[in-house]
């Protein structure tokens, strides 16, 4: 079988045999370099397919089976390369660094710090946590970092102290802590703009990034020089660019880069450039002297002088010769502006590549109201040449003479910006929190335009007494290559280079974050995630009010990102039902919210109101002896017997077959079905009333016949947490009301057969 390591994502096959990519173990005690991590920030990359990948690293359950979102420091080097070759992998928060481990780093045992724990796992066929052995296959043994993440421990002698009542590493100094080398995302966008700018003051060549074959920064010629002897002028410039690699602080979405305000932001202009000279040049014509002949004869006493002309011609040559004694190229501009804005548009630089939108010298941050700009990178180059020319001839005149001579040519690369404000102000964020025992309701409300050029949010939390709830945003950011190569171009030639994803490599491939338009989620969080005392649950979406319906984001061809295909929707009300094994009420609740930005948003106004019980009965029922046509009419009331208007009621006859009515004035809805049960269910009210209103739970029953009335009232709130495990309670309930019928009708029988016999009611 053939296999391949990661130096390059493309999958080879062997004669007869399907594709294989293997990914490398981490040998322990050997800190191994890893060919393309950072292919992780490269999502428009083929994905390799994961059954086509042999593996053998710490992790070897963690088959990623869709996008992955890059965290802190939660995945190690092996983990990292099985997401770069067979996923896309995204971010939430763009205005943190995210960490890329590159490379292993295994420490000693011996050298934990004092504040990391040790965990012993026993090794058994149920235990989902796959790390290395101990040294007898017995147990697993784990530590936590400095960040709280679990890494696996290598060549543990695992040994029980009786004396202390618990396990131990009886070798400190052999066991391996397996760890990870990381670099970030800022980092590595510095690198790839300094590799490509490496050269830059180096006129003999220029390398020039590729997209698809086509220059991803257009290059241009100037400088533009007069040359001697009537030729034409000539360019000492040339294949000049200037790029905007990334803005930090921003994404790029729908043709534009979306940054927020204050505080700095910034981005990486790298540029190059090439000079050259005219070639020597030098050609053959001809002087013309004229000659004069005189000749003088004597006649009859007189001299007379006879004069006459004619030309001679003589070779001579021109010639021009061409030095480059200097070139130089300096980005002297990025400038943000727009048509009307008088504030200060100029960036300060700092450093080859990097520009900041500060203030100089006072070092405050520029400040942009929000709206569309342009980013636009000027870059200057300057060419010094020395120019002789002159004559040679061996009978004609003779000249030479010499100048030096600067030439200039300006170039400019501009991308769109837009700008909004960094805590997203005008979105109001209110949360309804409605107390039950094991049963709460959230109600969400949001108030401002969401999409992202305006007042996105990321995340909202909100904590109900120690039950916590994240409801998630949309965005999605992608790190996408925006060049696939390389071209060196030099007088003598051009040659082609790859574009690479490894730590310190030569050409890295540049590339910016990309927006994903998912859908807006909600779920428990998990322990490592700041929810150490989550009470178990789950969470039921009940209803919600759509605000905007934002269609996916252009992406470039080969980005997993399956939310983006469709609509997603934002919203203006949201109403979910959070059951959890506590059966507590009294609590109170407190919500946090944050944008993309890394912005706190005004802390959402939370209101907490107890659910208020309502009984929903079946009454005036008129049995139909043919099994259609039943009647009887719903009853919903509150505890004291109070009618509740209005409000709308499922119902479901034995066949399956669904309706709702809603109930008058005095609380009454009349139905009719076919069949020996009828459901009925009030799920409760969805929207908050008003802060004096009642906030009425949901109740049902059951209604079976024949032999009469077998009425099944709601179980309640612990009812309804099991009903998360089996779906629907009231089906299970009639099941088991039928069969404890069935079961007593066969021993009725059975008994009045023994009797010789019943008579029939």
């Amino acid at each position: 079988m053939a296999s391949l390591l990661l130096a390059s994502v493309s999958v080879v096959a062997a004669a007869g045999l399907g594709p294989i990519t293997a990914i490398p173990a981490p040998d322990p005690g050997i800190e191994k370099h890893y060919d393309d991590t950072y292919r992780i920030l490269a999502n428009n990359d083929d994905d390799a397919d994961p059954g086509d990948i042999s593996y053998n690293g710490y992790f070897e359950n963690d088959y990623p089976y869709g996008p992955v979102e890059l965290q802190a420091k939660s995945q190690s080097p092996s983990q990292t390369l099985r997401y770069a070759a067979t996923q896309d992998v995204y971010i939430r928060d763009i205005s943190d660094f995210q960490a890329v481990p590159y490379q292993d780093k295994w420490t000693p045992y011996a050298d934990l710090l004092s504040y990391q724990e040790t965990e012993f796992l026993r090794v058994h066929g149920n235990n989902t946590y796959d790390g290395p052995p101990s040294t007898d296959g017995e147990w697993f043994v784990r530590v936590t970092s400095q960040y709280g993440e679990w890494q696996p421990v290598y060549n543990a002698d695992v040994r029980w102290n009786p004396d202390a009542g618990e396990h131990y590493v009886a070798n400190p100094e052999e066991a391996l802590v397996h760890e990870a080398y990381y670099s970030n995302t800022i980092a590595r966008n510095l690198h790839a703009a300094r590799q490509y700018t490496q050269y830059a003051q180096d006129s003999d060549r220029v390398a020039i990034p590729m997209m698809n074959g086509r220059e991803l920064y257009p290059t241009s010629d100037g400088a533009s020089m007069s040359r001697k002897w009537g030729q034409s002028n000539f360019d000492t410039v040339q294949d000049s660019w200037v790029g905007i690699n990334h803005v930090f602080g921003g994404v790029w979405y729908r043709d534009s880069y979306v940054v927020g305000g204050v505080p700095t932001r910034g981005a990486y202009v790298p540029f190059d450039h090439r000079a050259v000279t005219p070639p020597d040049y030098s050609y053959q014509d001809q002087c013309r002297k004229k000659h004069i002949h005189r000749r003088t004869h004597t006649h009859d006493n007189s001299t007379h002088t006879h004069t006459s002309t004619h030309w001679h011609y003589y070779d001579r040559t021109k010639w021009a010769e061409y030095d480059l004694i200097n070139s130089s190229a300096e980005v002297t501009s990025v400038r943000l502006d727009r048509p009307g804005f008088s504030g200060d548009s100029e960036w300060a630089k700092f450093g080859d590549i990097t520009w900041i939108a500060i203030e100089d010298p006072s070092s405050r941050p520029l400040e942009y109201p929000r709206g569309e700009y342009t980013l636009t990178a000027t870059l200057e180059v300057t060419s010094e040449i020395e120019t002789r020319w002159g004559i040679t001839s061996s009978q004609c005149s003779e000249l030479s003479r010499s100048s030096t001579d600067t030439y200039t040519h300006t170039t400019q690369y501009s991308v769109p910006v837009t700008i909004t404000d960094y805590d997203s102000p005008n979105l109001n964020i209110s949360v309804v929190h409605i107390d039950g025992e094991g049963d709460d309701r959230l109600l969400v409300t949001w108030d401002g335009d969401q999409d992202l050029p305006h007042d996105p949010w990321r995340q909202i939390q909100v904590d109900i007494d120690g039950k916590v709830v994240n409801f998630d945003s949309p965005w999605r950011f992608y790190g996408v290559s925006r060049n696939d190569e390389v071209v060196v171009r030099t007088t003598s030639g051009s040659q082609t280079h790859a574009v690479t994803h490894t730590q310190d490599d030569r050409w890295p491939a540049i590339y910016h974050y990309q927006t994903s338009v998912a859908n807006v989620t909600m779920g428990f969080p998990l322990p490592q995630n700041g929810a150490e005392h989550q009470r178990w649950g789950y969470l039921r979406p009940v209803d919600m009010q759509v605000a905007a319906r934002p269609g996916g984001a252009p992406l470039p061809a080969g980005v997993n990102a399956p939310d983006n295909d469709g609509p997603t929707e934002l919203y203006t009300q949201y109403v979910v039902s959070v059951n959890s094994n506590d059966l507590d009420t009294g609590e109170t609740a407190s919500a946090t919210a944050n944008n993309p930005f890394g912005a706190k948003i005004d802390q959402p106004e939370v209101s907490t109101k107890p659910y208020s019980p309502a009984v929903l009965r079946l009454m005036e029922i008129d049995r139909s002896p043919t099994g259609e046509g039943h009647e009887g009419t719903l009853i919903l009331t509150d505890t004291t017997d109070n009618f509740l208007a209005g409000k709308v009621i499922t119902v479901i006859q034995g066949d399956g077959t669904e309706w709702t009515v809603t109930t008058d004035s005095e609380g009454r809805a009349p139905v009719t079905w076919n069949g020996v049960s009828l459901r009925a269910r009030y799920d409760g009210d969805v929207w908050d009333t008003g802060p004096d209103n009642p906030y009425y739970k949901g109740d049902s029953i059951l209604y079976l016949l024949p032999p009469g009335e077998i009425a099944f009232a709601a179980v309640g709130t612990v009812g309804e947490y099991i009903s998360g495990a089996i779906n629907n309670t009231l089906i299970f309930v009639e099941w088991l009301a039928l069969g404890i019928f069935a079961f007593w009708y066969v021993r009725m029988r059975r008994r009045t057969t023994k009797r010789g016999g019943g008579k029939k009611a």
